[in-house]
């Protein structure tokens, strides 16, 4: 026993990780629950050494620039003024070279940001220079200045240090500053959206305490911050005189327009046709099709609604009782990608082989799409859904895309793949980050890009804190309230009234093992990609062409929705899964283009 009690237990961290830890903010402070201001600290941390970084990169290219310009000015004046010169020449020529490496911008104008050439002619008009400044953002500037995991991070806490707060006070000591770690990865990942609480406490329950974490010290301070809280007073409010308000008549706009009635389920289920659905997590997605899907079944009833469902979360499953013809869920975050590929591949060729009009609904498609490309799935990825869309109306076939963020090139709808789709975008009130996103993209028309003050306030006139924008409409309305057919509220994170009934009857109608469940497919309209790629074009059916074995008309389609942004060359490798060369796939792949092109 006392040999046992001598041990001294080996160290967890190395040299580089110790510094690591140090870097930030007393760990201690986080795992003793003082969550709020340890990431406030840590933003102001990162705030201070950008500025600090952005004032000595300008500083030394302007005396750098500044000495050389006087050095070459004045080289009549002494002999060591050309000299001095080159020396500051090269001083500054180093800083601007050590800037691009940093923030990969180039920028040789101390004290400037931005395209070079529309700074220098915005500097000729006054209206064109006040407007130059005014488009200029600080924080993307300041930002620019930090290590990339860290412009990451400072994006994440500035945006969203309030959903972290509630993240990581649900997590138990110990393991906060490693589940604070967890999300900044899966928030690069998932390019600015957060894991669902579920999927945190999931992982977490295989993650062990910290043994690096000062145990005394986290008590302590929990201490210090109950003692602190005692005695202090209750504070008092005083209602303020309610000011009132007079409606004025307005000549339109967003916020004042004509009472039209804006029917989004009835606009949606109508007439069925291809969408791009993007919301964060907890916006609404999986609540808006689930009653889309259920006025489908009415006025579509010989339509096969496909849904796949890469979260397999049980608290969703009444979105889909009734609904949905055929499930296919997997919660795959539990899978290695290798399963994870061969499962989506399965699902896809098995909606493929069902005859009819149908309906694919693919969820999560951002995870997906940067999961596939991981695997070197990337380009089968994007062909299938080119195929997808380009068979279209004429056989009846259509997508709906559920992605977390506007940033749909990985998903392969890009250029004028996007005409194909109709946008619908989800909005809530306590986060507009993804809105900023949004806007930069290509998805909302310039007169549809409101300040986010309207998008706010918006939000604010829903009875649910939620907007949207879609397509069909071209508007930015408040979204209603709706039926909840899952029995769950995530806003309140708890079974509306009757849920457990509800949710008890759900899952006496779905078979246990159907979760997981992959059906062989019943035909083969379109042949899968094998690992051979190209090689089994000369096998592909008479009048069939690439190896999705399409119709003539339908890659004539994709052709001409892929004419806008590829070359000749880009687009036989993109529809034909082969790279250009002497092989025999590219030979066969190259005939069946100019065959097709010559027919055109």
């Amino acid at each position: 026993m006392r040999k046992n009690m001598d041990l001294i237990l080996p160290v967890l961290s190395t040299k580089e990780t110790v510094k690591l830890r140090s870097d930030y903010p007393n760990i201690e402070h986080l795992e003793a629950g003082n969550t709020a201001a340890w990431l406030q600290e840590r933003l102001d941390q990162l705030l201070i050494r950008a500025k600090e970084e952005r004032a000595g990169m300008n500083l030394a290219k302007f005396l750098t620039l500044g000495t050389a310009a006087t050095g070459a000015v004045c080289y009549a004046t002494s002999p060591l003024a050309p000299i001095g010169a080159l020396v500051a020449f090269a001083g500054y020529i180093w800083s601007l070279a050590q800037d691009i490496n940093d923030t990969h911008q180039f920028a040789p104008i101390p004290f400037i940001r931005g395209n070079l050439i529309e700074f220098l002619s915005a500097m000729g008009d006054s209206e064109a220079r006040a407007d130059w400044f005014n488009n200029q953002n600080a924080l993307v500037d300041l930002m620019c200045h930090l290590e990339p995991m860290e412009r990451f991070e400072f994006a994440m806490l500035k945006q969203s240090a309030h959903i972290l707060t509630d993240y990581l006070a649900q997590v138990s000591s110990g393991k906060r500053f490693y589940a604070y770690r967890w999300i900044l990865d899966w928030f690069i990942q998932l390019k600015g959206n957060f894991p669902s609480p579920e999927q945190l406490h999931g992982h977490l329950a295989t993650v062990t305490v910290d043994p690096r974490i000062n145990e005394e010290q986290v008590m302590a301070i929990q201490e210090s911050i109950t003692n602190t809280e005692i005695g202090i007073p209750a504070a008092r409010f005083t209602a303020l005189p309610v000011p009132k308000f007079v409606d004025l008549p307005t000549a339109g706009g967003v916020l004042a327009k004509s009472r039209v009635n804006f029917d989004l389920i009835s606009a949606m289920s109508v007439r069925i046709q291809n969408h791009l659905i993007i919301g964060q997590q907890g916006s609404g997605k999986g609540l808006i099709i689930s009653n889309v899907l259920d006025e489908i079944k009415q006025r579509h009833p010989d339509t096969t609604i496909f849904y796949i469902d890469p979260k397999g979360d049980e608290k969703e499953t009444g979105y889909f009782t009734g609904r949905v013809d055929v499930l296919k869920r997997a919660k795959v975050l539990e899978w290695n990608p290798s399963k994870t590929v061969e499962w989506f591949k399965a699902t896809i060729k098995e909606f493929q082989a069902i005859p009819g009009q149908k309906l694919l609904i693919l969820d999560e498609a951002t995870y997906l799409s940067s999961l596939m490309k991981n695997e070197g799935e990337g380009n089968w990825f994007k062909t299938v859904i080119m195929g997808l869309v380009s068979v279209g109306d004429s056989a009846g076939w259509n997508i709906w895309i559920v992605a977390l963020n506007p940033n749909t090139d990985d998903i392969g709808v890009s250029g004028g793949v996007r005409s194909q789709f109709i946008p619908l975008a989800l909005m809530t009130a306590d986060n507009l980050a993804p809105y900023t996103a949004l806007i930069s993209t290509q998805w909302l028309p310039k007169d549809k890009k409101l300040p986010t003050e309207d998008i706010q306030q918006l939000c604010g006139q829903s009875a649910v804190k939620r907007c949207y924008y879609y397509g069909k409409f071209n508007e930015w309305l408040p979204l209603p309230k709706m039926p909840n057919f899952s029995g769950y509220d995530r806003d309140s994170r708890r079974l509306l009234a009757d849920g457990n009934e509800a949710n008890q009857a759900i899952q006496d109608t779905v078979h246990p093992g159907s979760v997981y469940e992959l059906s062989e497919p019943i035909a083969e309209p379109l042949n899968q990609l094998t690992d051979k790629g190209c090689s089994d074009l000369s096998q592909s059916s008479p009048g069939r062409f690439t190896p999705l074995n399409l119709t003539r008309e339908q890659v004539l389609g994709m052709i001409e929705i892929l004419r806008t942004e590829l070359n000749q060359t880009e687009m036989i490798e993109r529809l034909w899964q082969c790279k250009k060369g002497g092989s025999a796939a590219w030979k066969e792949a190259y005939a069946q283009f100019k065959e097709l092109m010559g027919d055109h």
